[in-house]
């Protein structure tokens, strides 16, 4: 099973309303994971899954990923993807092992968190917004292996 954790793109700092929730992504943050996406789509991508958190700008970054890799039709909003609600520790839970890939939009530091999860104690990444990380797991359950975190300027390069 393949596993990409993917940091939302970059946000507008307020959102009109106060809510943190609520803060979409800036224009740079949409042509950025358009490009992203179809980054990824360079390298193979292709989520049986695309599992988001419900604040806006995780949302929208799914929808435009899921667009770029021609999946608009697989995206799944998770209430405990959002920030603060603990996904870290209930990760696995959203694995079913008979996909072979699935996509995780997210916050930090849950990212991180779940790369600890998945990879082993001790693997420690930093996610700069609009960043992916991809993780190969023998099985749901096993420890996986980081294969690679790009940076959004490597995928943004990539989908030029």
């Amino acid at each position: 099973m393949i596993v990409y954790l993917v940091r939302h793109g970059i946000a507008e700092d307020w959102a009109a309303n106060g809510r943190d929730r609520d803060r979409r992504l800036t224009e740079r943050g949409r042509i950025r994971s358009a490009q992203s996406g179809r980054g990824l789509k360079r390298l193979k991508a292709k989520p049986d899954v695309i599992l988001t958190s419900p604040f806006v700008r995780a949302a929208e970054t799914a929808s435009i990923l899921a667009g770029a890799l021609d999946r608009s039709d697989r995206i799944q909003t998770v209430e405990m993807l959002q920030s603060g609600g603990g996904s870290e520790r209930h990760v696995r839970q959203l694995l079913d092992e008979e996909l072979a890939e699935v996509m995780i939009v997210g916050h930090q530091p849950e990212l991180s968190l779940m790369v600890e999860e998945l990879a082993g104690r001790g693997t420690q990444l930093v996610f700069k917004k609009g960043s992916v990380c991809r993780i190969d797991l023998p099985s749901p359950l096993a420890e996986g292996q980081v294969v690679w975190l790009l940076a959004p300027k490597i995928l943004v390069e990539l989908g030029k």
